[in-house]
């Protein structure tokens, strides 16, 4: 349970060894670069243009494995772990050696746009003759001349027959096409004095102007032949994809060139937190207490000219904070992370949450048969998918949390929602033991966050701070319980009076030395014994989550009886349903679990003690996205 101690890191050294300075401190992963401001005889090196080249070629990079993943003819699978590749490959890939394969799925996504854009002109125009298809005149001659006047469109159907039964004898011809809906294609020739009366009278009918389009020919040949490049186009396009799919065997090394330019790109930024002479450079930054006997032997190794400086923290500096913890408590780090990370000067409580997370998980999961799988299934997984550190931490904690829920499932006689043997507690026929012992649970979580904050007042000198602000209420809260206990009224009477005259004394002490004013900030304080029990009353959902996972078990193995009484198609079908329904059940309340485990923490237990305001420690690293780096160091 601590903080890591930090120690100032300062390196002088000669400029040209800064790059090989960078990609040490990167392959050692325990550096984190400040900006340097050594005097007045170094300047800064603020020249954003690799970074800004580097950002292209990586957008292009990633541009191209986007393009390309969906041809990616390698198997994929969630249990499949992500390939590896030595620390040595991955510094000597460049952007140069996939150049072209990017250059050419550039072009062959040049030549899809054109042939799409193509296809889109093709498919409107097959639109536009689709309704002329019928007509036996060339395109090109559907043009008005010096006697006649041409119109093409739609009108309605029967109007259309109509005027052309009150135009008889007139000059006027009419040929009809296809129908769309209730109108009708049409072809009209007519005089042009005659043209603005039959205008006039197209418009009664709603008549719309379609032009059948520009080309040459017969509507139906340029139909033809647009159909024709339209499939001409499906081969190109089909070429196209044998084309991609071929450039897909080379994703493994598009993805090295990526991971090697993200690498690179982040050695960058921190060259410019660099400072710089003619001849020299000089780098600021933070690295763990227990490393650094490490990095200043591996310094003096690799750069035996180089000047390296190892300070402590000034009392004024905020050094950044990693969490440090034994194998055990290690992956609950995370869980703390997710809230915010305390001060550097004050406590890490990874360790002494750990218990407490993993004993209410099991209580809110509650069933021995999940936990069982859980525990045994996770680890496997962890070692075939081999996941990321941050997935892999998070596995942990589940598989922790499954040995407690196989715990306290045989505690409840829950096993996949079967009672095999008596239970020693039943949440369904005789809940309040069990509400008692959620509560009781509550009560030393939240008396050990009071026991943090006292151990941080004697940390720092302060003991009879910590009588004021935690043994006060503990006196308080544990001499109102024992008032509800035969035989210990009398002394929980005067533990509870003296932790409430400890509070109205001392809980103001810090905002007046006025006696009045100290009393009623006392009072005030005192107010917060009401959520006290408002936190207590909070661990009820141990025994609502557990209920509600048992119950649901029950429910789905009822069910499942029912369908498999009705003979073999029944048995196969209620097979699938008690697998399905346990996976669903499962899976819902493992969740549920998380989220309100941790909720308990950050909200009860944090509450009591935590003090936020730590930064993360980023050391200068490798952080692949599509590869592991194996042996970094």
């Amino acid at each position: 349970m601590a903080i890591a101690e930090m120690q100032r890191i300062s390196v002088l050294l000669a400029r040209e060894d800064h790059d090989r300075l960078l990609r040490f401190a990167q392959r050692a992963g325990c550096i984190q670069f400040l900006e340097a401001d050594p005097g007045e005889d170094y300047v800064s090196i603020s020249d954003v243009s690799d970074t800004l080249t580097l950002d292209a070629d990586i957008a292009r990079t990633q541009w191209a494995i986007t393009k390309l993943s969906k041809y990616d003819q390698t198997k994929q699978s969630m249990l499949r772990p992500l390939p590896e590749v030595e620390r040595a490959t991955l510094e000597e890939t460049t952007f140069r050696q996939v150049s072209d394969i990017i250059h050419e799925v550039e072009e062959l996504e040049r030549r899809a746009g054109e042939l799409h854009g193509e296809e889109a002109r093709l498919r409107a125009n097959v639109d536009q003759l689709v309704p002329w298809l019928k007509l036996d005149i060339p395109l090109e001659m559907l043009k008005d001349t010096q006697t006649t006047r041409v119109f093409t469109g739609y009108a309605d159907a029967q109007g259309l027959s109509q005027l052309e039964e009150a135009w008889k004898g007139r000059p006027l011809q009419i040929q009809t096409l296809e129908p769309l809906r209730d109108q009708l294609y049409f072809l009209a020739y007519v005089i042009r004095g005659e043209a603005a009366a039959f205008l006039d009278d197209l418009k009664q009918i709603a008549f719309q102007h379609v032009s059948p389009g520009e080309g040459h020919g017969v509507p139906q040949a340029q139909f033809d032949q647009a159909q024709d490049a339209l499939r001409n186009i499906k081969e190109q396009r089909q070429a196209l994809d044998t084309q991609f799919y071929a450039l897909g065997k080379k994703l493994p090394e598009l993805r090295l060139a990526f991971e090697a330019q993200q690498a690179a790109k982040d050695r960058e930024k921190a060259a410019q937190r660099f400072a710089y002479t003619g001849s020299a450079a000089y780098m600021s930054g933070w690295v763990p207490k227990a490393t650094s006997d490490f990095v200043k032997q591996q310094l003096q190794a690799e750069f035996p000219n180089a000047v390296a400086a190892f300070t402590d923290p000034e009392p004024g500096e905020d050094p950044p904070v990693l969490l440090s913890n034994g194998p055990a408590a290690r992956p609950f780090s995370q869980v703390v992370a997710g809230f915010s990370l305390p001060d550097y000067r004050a406590v890490d409580p990874t360790a002494l949450m750990m218990p407490f997370f993993a004993c209410f998980f099991g209580m809110m999961v509650s069933d021995a048969g999940y936990g069982l799988v859980m525990a045994i299934l996770i680890p496997i997984l962890i070692k075939i998918m081999k996941p990321s550190p941050g997935a892999r931490r998070l596995f942990q904690i589940l598989a922790i949390g499954g040995l407690m829920t196989i715990f306290w499932g045989a505690l409840y006689n829950s096993w996949f929602g079967f009672s095999p043997w008596p239970s020693v507690f039943d949440p369904v026929n005789d809940s309040l033991p069990v509400m008692a012992v959620c509560i009781g649970l509550g009560a030393v979580h939240l008396f050990a966050g009071l026991g943090l904050g006292a151990y941080q007042n004697f940390r720092r000198g302060r003991p009879l701070d910590a009588l004021y602000d935690q043994f006060s209420w503990m006196m308080l809260v544990i001499g109102l319980g024992l008032l509800f206990l035969p035989g210990t009224a009398a002394v929980g009477q005067w533990l509870a009076i003296a932790g409430v005259l400890i509070i109205l004394v001392m809980a103001g002490r810090r905002k007046s030395n006025n006696p009045f004013k100290r009393l009623i900030s006392g009072l005030g304080a005192l107010y917060g014994v009401t959520g006290w029990i408002s936190d207590l009353l909070s661990y009820v959902r141990l025994f609502g989550m557990g209920l509600a996972t048992g119950v649901i078990g029950m429910v789905i193995n009822q069910l499942v009886g029912m369908i498999m009484s009705s003979g073999i198609i029944g048995i196969i079908i209620g097979a699938v349903v008690f697998v399905g329904g346990h996976l669903f059940n499962a899976a819902i309340n493992i969740l549920g679990a998380y989220v309100h485990t941790c909720r308990l923490q950050y909200i009860e237990f944090f509450g009591k003690f935590f003090e936020e305001g730590g930064t993360a420690f980023t050391p200068l690293g490798y952080s692949p996205r599509y590869l592991r780096v194996k042996n970094p160091v």
